[in-house]
């Protein structure tokens, strides 16, 4: 996912030599590596993160820094390759997510080519950062902290001046033949926010556009510029996450509200934007943060909304829209779709799946709610949570088809389960002697003995052995491991059904689609 954070002052100058040439920095998006045209927003907006990065380099340090920007999610790898040795860079960032992760070392590697330095940031390298130094000779650095700015503008300064890299925040590093991890401390986005500017990607801000028109013209009755904004971050169900769930952190942790304001402003002015999808992983995470947001909208952005020019589109969780009034609130913010994870329509795998008192009611609920306020759905379902029967699976696509009939949905993705790392999942696939999301291994054997599944020594120690200590993991193979073990029904059984609930949402002419991987 993309964030706009903080970026902090570099804590010491930066000396360059009069008449040098700038550091040529390039950053790119690991494409995905099925182009997988199929997810409900692929490629219809821009990898907002790496905008970010080039932002505050540029403001940071001028014309020492040359910095550009591609986008995998509207290329593909070969493409990125090329620009890298057209530009012939002299630092290159990757954001890298697990399905990604393949596709940024093919990147790291063209780019060690040229001569370049590389540098890995996003979720994936975050979750193994030792692992991939050890492994990955093409990667030199990895920041290893969900908020990157601040690291990577210091690793730049560092680069610039010739210093040591020991004092960048946040960075792993080799020391001669150790692996070096630097304090990584925890920014608050309250302190300081960069607004990418968008004129690094003004060529392609079309491309966006017409891959969202394609896919979601038929919600609007004008045409649509959309984009990412991520002035916070963080969900409710933090302390309890759901089975599935791989963010880094999930810790609350907001801008300010001026801050999403200007950029709104700002991008609607410049570049004609006037959908803005906010992805803090759920706008309902933070009553206070909401009803700042709401004080502080400018004026003659309220009247805008109102007309209908400007829209705003959020993740939320269904219980948190059943609270304190949030469906107006996200009426008065200009919110005209909202992204829900509803996840099944079953009692059992509502549990497993860790909803925290989340239920089929409470996602009809919520939806119900939407619709009466004007507000559209795009709702996620998952095939093959822990446990998962033919039975429940029955019971979930009945589910769809009733609120198929009874509420309003402009898009429905159902998805089959992928364990990542740095999620309950991987606690059950890999990490059952030292789970980071459940108490013990004693209480991941009374989960799974609930579900009725028990895995033997035999088999735990094989599942170590094909994904422990492995930094780069193939979806495909981590998808049927875990239907075979995890649950009561094979991974072709589960895409079948899929493909199931994909007709029977077509016939109600709602846009269908399924997760990258």
């Amino acid at each position: 996912m993309t964030h706009l954070v903080l970026v902090a002052t570099i804590r010491a100058p930066i000396f360059v030599a009069e008449g040098r040439m700038p550091l040529k920095v390039l950053l790119a998006n690991a494409p995905n590596p099925t182009a997988n045209g199929n997810a409900s927003n692929y490629a219809c907006y821009p990898h907002i993160g790496i905008i970010q990065l080039a932002t505050a380099i540029r403001d940071t340090f001028g014309d020492q820094v040359e910095a550009r920007v591609v986008d995998g999610g509207i290329s593909n790898t070969a493409e990125v390759q090329r620009k890298v040795r057209e530009f012939g860079p002299d630092l290159v960032g990757v954001s890298a997510l697990t399905p990604t992760y393949g596709e940024a070392l093919k990147i790291a590697d063209t780019a060690k080519q040229v001569g370049a330095r590389v540098v890995l940031g996003d979720d994936h390298a975050g979750f193994f950062p030792e692992l991939i130094l050890a492994n990955r000779p093409c990667v030199d650095y990895v920041v290893a902290n969900d908020v990157g700015e601040t690291p990577f503008v210091e690793l730049v300064g560092a680069l610039l001046s010739g210093g040591p890299v020991s004092d960048v925040s946040s960075l792993v590093h080799r020391q001669g033949e150790a692996i070096v991890s630097n304090a990584a401390p925890r920014y608050a986005l309250a302190e300081r926010n960069t607004i990418p500017d968008l004129a690094f990607i003004r060529d392609e801000l079309d491309v966006y556009a017409r891959n969202y028109r394609e896919q979601f013209g038929h919600l609007h009755d004008h045409t649509v510029r959309p984009v990412t904004v991520n002035n916070a971050r963080g969900c409710e169900n933090g302390y309890k996450r759901c089975t599935y769930c791989s963010i880094a952190d999930l810790t609350v942790n907001t801008g300010e509200p001026s801050g999403f304001w200007k950029a709104v402003e700002t991008y609607n002015r410049e570049f004609g934007i006037n959908l803005f999808f906010e992805v803090y992983d759920s706008f309902t995470a933070s009553p206070r943060y909401v009803d700042a947001l709401i004080d502080a909208t400018p004026r003659h952005i309220r009247r805008r909304i109102d007309n209908g020019e400007l829209e705003v589109m959020v993740y939320a969780r269904a219980l948190g829209l059943t609270k304190r009034n949030n469906v107006d609130k996200c009426r008065r913010l200009g919110v005209t779709r909202v992204n829900i994870g509803l996840d099944a329509a079953d009692p059992e795998m509502l549990e497993a799946q860790r909803k925290n008192k989340t239920t089929d009611a409470t996602n009809l609920e919520a939806i119900r709610l939407l619709n009466k306020a004007g507000i559209s759905v795009h709702a996620s379902y998952i095939a093959g949570a822990p446990g998962e029967r033919p039975q429940t699976l029955d019971r979930t696509i009945e589910g769809i088809r009733r609120m198929l009939g009874e509420v309003e949905l402009s898009s429905v993705e159902f998805s089959r389960f992928i364990p990542l790392p740095n999620s309950p999942a991987w606690d059950l696939l890999v990490d059952h002697e030292k789970p980071s999301f459940f108490k013990s291994s004693t209480e991941i054997d009374a989960y799974l003995a609930d579900l009725d599944i028990t895995l033997t020594p035999e088999k735990r120690a094989e599942l170590r052995e094909r994904f422990g200590e492995q930094d780069l993991l193939d979806i495909d193979e981590l998808a049927a491991a875990w239907a075979e073990n995890f649950t009561h029904i094979t991974e072709d059984y589960a895409l079948q059904r899929i493909a199931e609930v994909d007709r029977l949402v077509m016939a109600h002419n709602v846009r269908t689609g399924n997760n990258v991987g």
